[in-house]
């Protein structure tokens, strides 16, 4: 039988008494229980349970209490009740929707600045990256200049794009034309398109979601973070035009 079905409105312990009565009728707890397989301690909750919901109901014979199934047709009231109150909590949650939006709005044009220091505080700014953007999408870098050529640079991003891959985010990059041939040999991954240009642009300058994080990579790698939705929306702006004009 359907149990699949019925687990949306009961319990597996409730659909087990539940058929139990269906099978043996009109019965005392005893029979119940051998035949639904259920703790003695819980007959009576489960029976309350049911008697709650419209399925079980009881007469009194004798002093004792006889439990019985009610109607089926009752789990069909039990839906249409679920499905009530359902549309109700819909109603309520779109009258707020407003409000909510109105927040994350405002929480978006918030200005903030945050500074990273060391290796290890760059690699904290590029999980900022990871955790901001989800699958599928994308963020724009200018690449960093001379410093690519380092190993521990090298190293770096080989261990943040697997990070980046696994998540599934895609990077449009733009870098200096003079670093054409390290750029492809050590710092080209899937999810990435690159493109070069001999103009004089900003480097090291990452581009996602209402921030621009700008790395220089020195003695002491440090990451500078703002979180602007403007500032972003000039960067992004730029780097398109930038990109247009860049070639393969």
């Amino acid at each position: 039988m359907g149990t699949k079905a019925l687990s949306k409105i009961l319990n597996s312990s409730e659909i087990k008494v539940y058929f139990a009565l269906l099978e043996i009728g009109q019965s005392t707890v005893g029979p119940i229980i051998k035949a639904a397989k259920v703790p003695d301690s819980k007959i009576y909750s489960i029976l309350e349970k049911l008697k709650e919901k419209g399925l079980a109901s009881f007469v009194i014979k004798n002093n004792v209490r006889h439990f019985q199934a009610s109607d089926p047709r009752n789990m069909i009231k039990i839906l249409d009740e679920k499905k009530a109150e359902i549309e109700k909590e819909r109603n309520e949650i779109e009258k707020i929707i407003p409000q909510i939006e109105m927040r994350r709005k405002m929480s978006e044009d918030v200005q903030e600045a945050t500074v990273y220091e060391s290796y290890n505080g760059v690699k904290a700014a590029f999980s900022v990256i990871l955790v901001t953007l989800g699958y599928g999408e994308e963020y724009q870098v200018f690449m960093l200049g001379e410093a690519l050529r380092e190993k521990r640079v090298v190293q770096f991003f080989k261990n943040y794009h697997k990070q980046r891959i696994e998540k599934g985010i895609r990077v449009r990059l733009i870098g200096q034309d003079t670093l054409c041939d390290v750029i492809n040999k050590h710092h080209r991954y899937r999810g990435m398109k690159i493109r070069f240009t001999d103009l004089k642009l900003p480097l090291g300058i990452f581009i996602f979601k209402n921030h621009i994080m700008t790395v220089v990579w020195e003695d002491n790698p440090t990451a500078f973070l703002i979180k602007s939705k403007k500032n972003y929306e000039h960067y992004k702006e730029f780097f398109e035009e930038v990109w247009e004009m860049a070639k393969v």
